[in-house]
């Protein structure tokens, strides 16, 4: 004769995961994922120029010698060119990107210590400063140069003066705000909301795709 039968282990590991689920016990495993989501996200900001809201990154004001000129090279031989290389020029603050996760807690941290200069953006007051920082420095002209380009003036005959000089920004510099990460008074971008919900369902369905194969 048929009949219902029922597993009593069964039901009380139900039991079990569903109280796991109450006190929030798959928090932290969620709280690591999306903390690797947003380095994820933050990478991609530095890759495509451009904020987590999508605004692009304002251009530099003035770009590196080295990479104007392999940029003009590529451009006169046909090439595809991806324009300024903004806060990539060493990479050090995009490479220091990474997830922090505590407990229950996560969230993204670049800690490199210009971050939130270009996080939010500032301006430095006018002021006087040694070029190079205390290096040799060269003028071809009266004009900074490099070291290259005092080498080549100085082979065509051109008067090259090397030493330190004082640089003076008698407006000062302001530097534009190129964010890196989302702004609490902004709210949370798309992306990172997409992310959030994909990973949080992403859990919970392994969670009980494993319930149901014990």
């Amino acid at each position: 004769m048929a009949g219902v039968t029922y597993d009593k282990g069964a039901l009380a590991r139900m039991r079990r995961d569903f109280e796991s689920l109450r006190l929030g016990a798959h928090v932290p495993r969620l709280a690591q994922l999306v903390s690797a989501g947003g380095v994820k996200l933050t990478m991609d900001c530095f890759r495509k120029q451009a904020d987590p809201y999508g605004r692009e990154w304002k251009p530099l004001a003035r770009e590196r010698t080295r990479d104007k000129r392999a940029r003009l090279a590529a451009i006169a031989k046909g090439k595809k060119v991806r324009g300024q290389k903004i806060l990539i020029g060493t990479s050090r603050m995009r490479n220091s990107t990474a997830s922090i996760q505590q407990g229950r807690s996560g969230g993204v941290a670049i800690p490199t210590g210009y971050a939130s200069v270009h996080q939010n953006g500032a301006h430095i007051a006018p002021h006087s400063r040694l070029a190079s920082y205390g290096n040799v420095t060269y003028r071809v002209n009266n004009r900074f140069a490099s070291m290259a380009q005092a080498k080549r003036a100085h082979r065509v005959g051109q008067q090259v003066q090397a030493g330190r000089y004082s640089r003076t920004f008698a407006e000062g510099i302001t530097i534009p705000q190129r964010m890196m990460l989302p702004s609490p008074e902004m709210g949370m971008p798309a992306s990172w909301n997409k992310m959030i919900q994909r990973e949080t369902v992403g859990l919970m369905r392994r969670w009980v795709e494993k319930g149901a194969r014990q």
